[in-house]
């Protein structure tokens, strides 16, 4: 009976972690599309998306691309505090501080790479023979369905996403020893 009751524990613990993991997710690309929005004014991404633009999907799909990879590490962080056998309240203020690291980090080099990359765009362009650009904007650029500029930063924010996930990734282990220090 024992046995039963723990492995019943245990699956509600998986169930809970589950459940945590979601919410956190949906919060974290709430927050995304939020800053999304304010970092492409004057661009109704849903409306360009009704319009079946795929240059503002796949732009979209890097955005959030790059906020799970980043936030995936720091939901572990979390998830590693609610263990079959225990629960670890170190080990969940150094996840929730790992997720509100990584969070602001996923948004910022999101936004960082944007301005970065279209601006090695523009100067990489003007060094063509015969191209000359007066103008070069981010948000005409996809509601005109340019795939190539969103691939480009689609790209980029993969890239510099997985990196950044890495650095996230152990940052609650640290954090929740140096907890557990100070409180003992």
């Amino acid at each position: 009976m024992e046995g039963l009751l723990g492995g019943l524990i245990d699956i509600g613990i998986g169930i809970l972690q589950l459940i945590l993991g979601v919410a956190l997710a949906l919060f974290s690309i709430t927050i995304a599309l939020n800053v999304l929005d304010r970092t492409t004014k004057g661009l109704n991404e849903f409306e360009e998306l009704r319009k079946k633009n795929l240059a503002v999907a796949v732009y979209i799909a890097g955005v959030l691309i790059a906020v799970g990879n980043v936030v995936g590490q720091a939901v572990s962080g979390i998830s590693k505090a609610v263990v079959p056998g225990g629960f670890n309240l170190a080990a969940l203020i150094g996840g929730l501080i790992q997720l509100f690291i990584g969070l602001p980090l996923a948004i910022a080099i999101i936004v960082w790479a944007q301005s970065r990359v279209y601006s090695w765009l523009v100067k990489a362009a003007e060094k063509l023979p015969g191209v000359e650009i007066k103008e070069f904007d981010l948000v005409k650029d996809l509601r005109e369905g340019n795939i190539a500029t969103a691939v480009v930063l689609f790209g980029t924010f993969f890239a510099i996403s997985l990196i950044a996930s890495q650095g996230v990734a152990y940052l609650s282990e640290p954090i929740a020893s140096a907890i557990l220090r100070l409180i003992s």
